[in-house]
């Protein structure tokens, strides 16, 4: 009976070390990350020694993502996993709007003041937000409407009118340019960090090599409103000029009629206000003309407010001419040829 008690003993000891290391293991493994792979949407175990110092700030899986579709909750986690090795996830996304054509993107960590804060998309070495996910990283209100064929964003009382493969579009009364089109990825709208800092303030960096971008909020100020950042006199003269002298050319070519006003408005050598140098005497043969006068298109006013914006297609150029229409020896002999849009050749 006594030997029957101690290999009885012996056995009780044996199976409470045995549930002690299991319920041990189950202890230190409960809070390995599961991640899911972006080619195969199979869970794999994420060491928990990540090198990436913002690992613990990056959100974890809550209850409610249990609620989401399978290719859901694959792409939440994929881009966590993203957050959490500072490693890219290769998607192949729709382009534009109807479908037709695909490219791979990466989906990026976005990180503000050190933590994980969303993500957004990789494409040909250019980092783009859709405008509601950056209006929700600085914390600012957007709906979302439509207008023909433009999508409007109203941005905490600002509106965005925009449309994809659009060359141009409207942000609080403001042009802006895009001479390759609105780019739309997975359907939405997309804007590269020039545009949305220019909208939105906030600097945008991306490091290529790490495969992170980081917003600064610090800067963050919807931009000026059109009426009070066009200074009227301006607008109105440039407008004029760009009508007068190439409502017959290209967009380009219109935008680079501003161009060259302006540049002569930051150069010492000429006038320095708009209506000066186009007024100045024996430059612009619309004022001699006086089809100075008349009333612009809505092309080339776009073209006017554009040069304003910044848009700059002749460089430095400060003259132009129609070689076709004048004589044009003492370009060809005092200055350089920069280009030509058009019909026109353009100087400096």
């Amino acid at each position: 009976m006594s030997k029957f008690k101690t290999e009885y003993g012996v056995t009780c000891i044996v199976l409470a070390l045995c549930l002690l290391l299991v319920g041990l293991g189950w202890a230190l493994g409960s809070d390995s990350v599961f991640a899911v792979s972006a080619e195969a949407n199979a869970f794999q175990r994420l060491p928990e020694e990540s090198t990436s110092p913002e690992a613990s700030a990056i959100p974890q899986p809550s209850p409610a993502d249990a609620t989401l579709a399978m290719t859901e909750q694959g792409e939440l986690q994929a881009t966590r996993a993203a957050a959490r090795s500072t490693a890219a996830v290769m998607r192949t996304v729709s382009v534009g709007t109807d479908g037709s054509s695909t490219a791979d993107c990466r989906v990026l960590p976005v990180y503000i003041d050190g933590a994980y804060a969303g993500a957004c998309f990789g494409k040909d070495d250019t980092v783009y937000f859709s405008i509601p996910d950056f209006c929700a990283l600085l914390g600012y209100s957007c709906e979302v409407s439509a207008e023909g064929t433009d999508t409007v964003y109203s941005v905490d009382g600002v509106k965005i009118e925009i449309a994809a493969g659009a060359t141009f579009y409207v942000a609080n009364g403001r042009v802006f340019y895009e001479p390759d089109g609105v780019l739309a990825l997975n359907g939405e709208v997309v804007l590269a960090p020039e545009a949305l800092t220019k909208i939105f303030g906030a600097g945008i960096s991306y490091d290529a090599e790490a495969g992170t971008v980081t917003v600064d909020p610090s800067t963050a100020a919807l931009l000026q409103d059109g009426d009070s950042y066009y200074a009227a006199r301006d607008l109105y003269w440039l407008s004029h000029i760009v009508y007068a002298e190439s409502n017959t050319q290209p967009f380009e070519g219109m935008i680079a009629v501003g161009n060259v006003v302006l540049n002569r408005v930051a150069s010492p050598k000429f006038p320095d206000s708009v209506e000066e140098v186009v007024f100045q005497p024996g430059q612009f043969s619309p004022v001699d003309a006086g089809t100075i006068n008349l009333e612009p298109s809505e092309q080339a006013i776009l073209a006017a407010k554009l040069a304003i914006e910044g848009v700059d297609v002749a460089g430095d150029s400060l003259y132009f001419i129609n070689p076709t229409a004048c004589d044009g020896s003492w370009f060809y002999a005092q200055l350089t040829q920069t280009m030509v849009i058009g019909d026109h050749a353009f100087y400096r």
